[in-house]
């Protein structure tokens, strides 16, 4: 029978990989010609971590590109997609997403976001209750934000693994 000290230690170890989580926010996009995205972001506070999920019909596409292919609509991209819903998780500092099919872009298929480099406040929420439903982020290994929720989730782990021992000799 398990002691109560490694049942505590145990919940503690769940809690501590579900934080993580708990605090990422999924903002969806309708990404559609005619839509004016140049301040999507003014009433957002987006921070690392956070996801952003664009809906797309079969004749766009969706690109993550730098300022100057932002700025030029040029055809340099960092990451394309064109699978009709895609979630990309953000990074620290200005990220730029067009749309590379026709003139799409030139005619305003492009979205910009600030992302904070600090953590979220207190008051970091959710999007409206109308908002679409969120979509859980597939967060791929090495990169950006989903490495150091990777990184963060196994110190965790390790440095709980470590500890329980102790705690249950101490309990």
């Amino acid at each position: 029978m398990a002691t109560p000290s490694i049942i505590t230690t145990a919940g503690l170890m769940v809690l501590l990989l579900l934080a993580p989580a708990v605090f990422a926010v999924d903002y969806p996009v309708s990404w559609t010609l005619g839509t004016n995205y140049e301040d999507w972001d003014s009433d957002k506070t987006l921070f690392p971590g956070d996801t952003i999920t664009f809906s797309y019909g079969p004749s766009h596409s969706l690109s993550v590109v730098k300022k100057d292919t932002y700025d030029n609509c040029g055809p340099d991209a960092i990451k394309s997609f064109s699978g009709g819903r895609t979630t990309v998780p953000l990074v620290e500092g200005t990220m730029y997403f067009i749309c590379q099919e026709g003139d799409h872009c030139a005619s305003g298929m492009k979205l910009s976001v600030k992302v904070r480099n600090a953590g979220p406040p207190k008051n970091h929420t959710s999007p409206p209750a109308d908002a679409p439903s969120p979509v859980t982020p597939k967060l791929a290994r090495g990169t950006g934000a989903a490495t150091s929720n990777y990184n963060l989730n196994f110190m965790v782990i390790g440095g709980s693994l470590l500890l329980a021992p102790l705690f249950a000799f101490l309990g």
